[in-house]
């Protein structure tokens, strides 16, 4: 065998095995947004659950290369519309169709360019320091409100309503979130670190 040919075998096994890992990433995170959902708390006469999905759509960001976390929320969504169809009986959203037939899919619709988004931003400024996954997770929640607000908005009530039911009482526990993704996030790296001995 060649060198030529040894290299071009060893080539493709790395682009195997980067492929199964994405993959695997892909369905991984997918169920995780799913199974975030079904953790979900509705506040007195207000239609949007709270749930830990923006915590897996933020990590989703900072974890995955853009186009591995584009995939995972979009399988996520398409998993979660196979089941308000009726195809699946696999709860993916909050409720069986939650997000389709109600106030929440703004919100659903606003995990994609917030996951891309986050993937993009942090790999454009390097290290993944606390400022920095603090400012890229702060707009990508902001992307998720704004998505959900919009939605609401224009389906449900108005802007002013829509700024009542689904920002007002979600910006604490907002904030709340952000900061165990600054934790996951920064803190894992230095756990990397002290493991690898960087």
């Amino acid at each position: 065998m060649s060198l030529t040919h040894a290299s071009k075998n060893k080539t493709l096994e790395s682009i195997n095995v980067a492929l199964i890992r994405d993959v695997a990433l892909i369905i991984g995170f997918a169920l995780a947004l799913g199974a975030s959902a079904q953790w979900k708390v509705f506040l007195p006469n207000n239609p949007v659950p709270m749930t830990m999905q923006t915590v897996v759509v933020l990590l989703c960001g900072f974890w995955l290369k853009p186009r591995v976390a584009l995939g995972a929320v979009v399988l996520y969504f398409s998993l979660g519309l196979a089941t308000a169809s009726g195809v699946s009986r696999m709860p993916f959203f909050a409720a069986y169709k939650a997000g389709v037939a109600t106030a929440t899919l703004g919100y659903i619709v606003g995990f994609l360019p917030a996951a891309l988004c986050v993937s993009y931003l942090i790999r454009q400024l390097g290290q993944a320091t606390l400022p920095r996954v603090l400012a890229v997770g702060a707009l990508g929640t902001a992307i998720i409100f704004a998505f959900g607000l919009a939605w609401m908005a224009t389906t449900v009530t108005n802007l002013e309503g829509a700024i009542s039911l689904g920002l007002l009482p979600f910006l604490t526990p907002a904030l709340v979130k952000l900061t165990i993704v600054a934790v996951l996030v920064v803190g894992g790296k230095l756990a990397a670190k002290c493991v690898t001995g960087e």
